[in-house]
């Protein structure tokens, strides 16, 4: 047997035994991402794959699209899973005014595959409800929105997110083959 086959055979068995080791830590996770609020991103119906490990040694940063269980946010589900990007850093003053995103009174522009992302303010939301407010976001804790702003029932509405209820970062589409690729 040739060097060249030994390795392709110890690698058909270490990428299968290494995926299910990380899987059993839940380090990687397979997700079906049913809602749209986070199109074009991530369509309803993707399936993805979320990876634990990133935020074991560095915290969120803005643009991270991120996988959440929703243990006492009203008007959330407790131990549901939601998917999300991150845009408010603990200590940023976040605004939303004629569609784009402002920290600390700058300009910040998130893209995704389509381009720039585009804000809404809800005059109905808790936060950001209209283009004269702001939020400060604390310590420990996130903002976070759906890339479809006009859809997504995000940190507007339920506030803040806790690190301690963030469990990783949404990293690959597998399904649909269209959508197969890196998540931006």
């Amino acid at each position: 047997m040739s060097k060249r086959l030994k390795i392709l055979i110890i690698l058909a068995a270490a990428v299968p035994l290494t995926l299910v080791t990380l899987r059993l830590f839940g380090l990687v996770v397979p997700f079906l991402v049913p809602q749209k609020s986070m199109t074009p991103a991530i369509a309803g119906g993707d399936n993805l794959i979320m990876e634990g490990f990133t935020y074991l040694t560095r915290k969120p940063a803005r643009g991270d699209i991120v996988v959440f269980t929703a243990d006492g946010i009203p008007p959330l589900e407790d131990g549901v899973t939601y998917v999300k990007r991150v845009v408010g850093l603990p200590g940023e003053r976040i605004r939303i005014s004629d569609g784009a995103l402002y920290i600390n009174e700058s300009i910040v522009e998130l893209k995704n595959k389509d381009g720039v992302i585009r804000y809404v303010n809800w005059p109905s939301s808790q936060y950001l409800s209209s283009s004269n407010s702001n939020v400060i976001v604390p310590n420990d804790v996130y903002f976070l929105l759906g890339d479809n702003s006009s859809n997504s029932l995000d940190s507007r509405f339920w506030g803040f997110l806790p690190a301690k209820s963030l469990r990783g970062r949404m990293w690959f589409c597998y399904w649909p083959p269209q959508n197969v690729g890196a998540v931006k």
